[in-house]
Parts: C-alpha cells; structure tokens; sequence
C-alpha cells in the first residue's frame, strides 16, 4: 500500500481518537449530572446526540472494537426512554469499555470481539428483568430497517430471554454478523440496496456465516415468487397474526433455547 495513504490512514484515526476522547468526556459529564436526578429528559437527549455523533465519526476510520461498542450503545440508547440508576449504569459501562479501548487497555488484537460484545449491557425490555437474559445468553442480530417493526421483534424475543442488537443497513449487516458471531438472524424481505433475499444469500455463502440460522420477515406468503431464490435453510416468519407461530417454530426448528 502506498505509504502516503497509510499515513493518510493513521492521521485519520489518531484524529478520530481525539474526537472520541471529547466525546467520552462529555458523556462522563451528562451521567455524573444523572446523579443528581435533575433534567434527565434533557440529559438523555444530549447523551443520545453524542453516541450518535461518536457512531457518525468511527464509520470513516479502522476502529472495529470501538466502532462495535459505539453501534451497541447507539443501539441501547436509543431504546431508552428514561434514564434510571440502571440505564445510567448501563450506559456507564459502555463509555469505561470505550475508554478503555482509547486507552490501550482492551486490545482489538487480542480481544475476541463477539465474546467482548456478548458481555456488554442488553437493551431493557419493559417489564422484563436484565437477569434473565443471563440465562440463555442467545444473541439474534435484527436487520430491519422499520423500527416499529424492529421493537416487536426485540419485545418478543426478550419475552423468551434472548438479547438483540438491530441495524438498519445490509452492507452493515454483513460486517456485525462476522464480527459478532449472533446466534441467529432475522432479515426483513425489503431493507435497501440489497434484499432479505441477497443478504441471506450472501450470509449463506460465506465460510464465516453460513452455519447462522437465518429467517426472512415478510408479509409475503411462503411460495411468493419473491421468495423463490432463498436459500433452502432459510425460515420464514410473516408479519401480522402469523407472527408468534412463525418465530416459535424458526426458534424450534434451529434448536435455539
């Protein structure tokens, strides 16, 4: 590689590491003003402006660890809808895992990034405890650009103790489900350049993945057309009043308990 470039490179992530140091130190400040159980409506958005911003800025540079970390908090705050001691906490112990990455004390070389993640704090689910996630420690990746739609499927996936993690894109898809090894994945049939149809294709093709049970969310019926390049492995779990049925019997046919 043209040394020009690498140094390009370098330049571009030591920039990005100040920026997320600042950040840090904001979000540092936001949760200790927590504390004080004063303007919490406002401090949550100001927390959430400033993971988004960290997740904008790490997507231009190599920093997987931070960057899988900076997705997962994104991911939780965005759940949130108030900040108790708990999400404080939670949130706390996304901010020490970054800092500790900015600061050399977690490695990216060395640290195996599904098991790091794996242990980072589970979005709460209303009226669910976080300790009975503990008790399957099944991770399902969602990729499912709706976010209503996402939420239901998080809701019951929580109702059976599993964690989730959601994006939004498929290009992105492809690198959390490499680097975070879920247990399962659920696709929706329509997400953006590429398909349900070609990212379960793709996921089914590659060496890393194709061993990740894989279902296609669709309101389509099963012998749709549409649906006709899947591969044979692939479940499929309708929206609307086949739902439930439809994701208990992927869970069961895939052994996933």
């Amino acid at each position: 590689m043209n040394k020009n470039v690498v140094d390009l490179d370098d330049q571009m992530l030591a920039d990005f590491k100040d920026e997320a140091r600042d950040i840090i130190s904001s979000l540092d400040v936001h949760l200790q003003n927590a504390h004080s159980q004063t303007n919490r409506d406002v401090l949550l958005t100001a927390i959430q402006r400033e993971v988004f911003n960290l997740r904008y800025k790490g997507k231009s540079v190599n920093a997987p660890l931070i960057n899988l970390t900076s997705h997962r908090l994104a991911d939780y705050v965005t759940s949130c809808r108030d900040l108790n001691d708990d999400s404080i906490a939670d949130i706390q112990s996304f901010v020490d895992k970054i800092e500790g990455i900015l600061d050399g004390d977690i490695s990216g070389t060395s640290t195996d990034s599904a098991e790091f993640v794996r242990e980072l704090p589970s979005k709460r689910a209303p009226d669910i405890d976080p300790a009975w996630f503990s008790k399957t420690n099944v991770e399902a990746l969602l990729v499912i650009p709706q976010r209503s739609m996402a939420a239901i499927v998080e809701r019951e996936l929580a109702a059976c103790g599993y964690r989730s993690s959601a994006t939004q894109s498929s290009f992105e898809a492809l690198e959390l489900a490499v680097r975070t090894r879920p247990d399962f994945i659920i696709v929706a049939k329509t997400i953006d350049d590429l398909d349900g149809v070609d990212l379960v294709s793709a996921l089914q093709a590659m060496p890393k993945t194709r061993d990740i049970p894989t279902a296609v969310l669709t309101s389509d019926a099963p012998n749709h057309p549409s649906l006709r390049d899947l591969p044979f492995r692939t479940a499929i779990i309708r929206k609307g009043g086949s739902f439930g049925d439809d994701l208990a019997e992927a869970l069961a046919r895939f052994n996933i308990t």
